[in-house]
């Protein structure tokens, strides 16, 4: 099996039949990212063609050492942001399913298995900013690197170990607020 800089090189060399292997690869991780993100499925169904229209276009810029993973997500990003641009808004909502994330450690899996109800996991993470719950989501759920996760977002690799400390340290809080209620 290819790996996705492989076909990426040959995407990227004119054999653009090779895209629908990536289309098929990254369809799902990268709708389910952008309905995370806040649009409606609808909307990230256009953000989703949009990204791989761009994967074309932008092909000749593709390096092959750069993650295809990250680079794909990245420009799901821009697209996405670009798109909030354009419509002048943010995000409406969150569909974050807490209960799929993928967690860091071993406790920290276990600490998220233990919280009492789904409707808390998810109130909990709501209440995280964007910007916590978009490392959240791309850490855990989408289960990036931090390394690929500062590409995607354009920052670097301790700025997004400094988010995910302070959203695991929110999220204790917004769960101490919750078993309050």
């Amino acid at each position: 099996m290819q790996t996705d800089e492989d076909i990426m090189a040959a995407v990227r060399d004119g054999q653009l039949e090779k895209l629908a292997e990536l289309y098929r690869r990254y369809r799902r991780p990268v709708y389910g990212y952008l309905v995370n993100r806040g649009n409606a499925p609808a909307t990230a169904e256009d953000l989703l063609q949009t990204t791989f229209e761009r994967v074309i276009k932008y092909r000749t810029s593709y390096r092959l050492e750069r993650s295809f993973k990250s680079w794909v997500f990245t420009i799901a990003r821009n697209a996405m942001n670009d798109r909030r641009k354009v419509d002048g808004r943010m995000p409406l909502a969150t569909n974050v399913d807490p209960l799929s994330l993928h967690q860091v450690s071993p406790s920290a899996e276990q600490n998220w298995a233990d919280r009492e109800t789904e409707q808390q996991s998810k109130a909990a993470l709501a209440a995280l900013p964007d910007t916590y719950r978009e490392v959240v989501e791309l850490a855990w759920k989408r289960q990036l690197k931090y390394a690929e996760i500062a590409t995607i977002i354009g920052t670097t690799e301790a700025n997004v170990k400094v988010r995910m400390h302070r959203a695991v340290k929110q999220l204790r809080l917004n769960y101490a607020k919750l078993e309050k209620q």
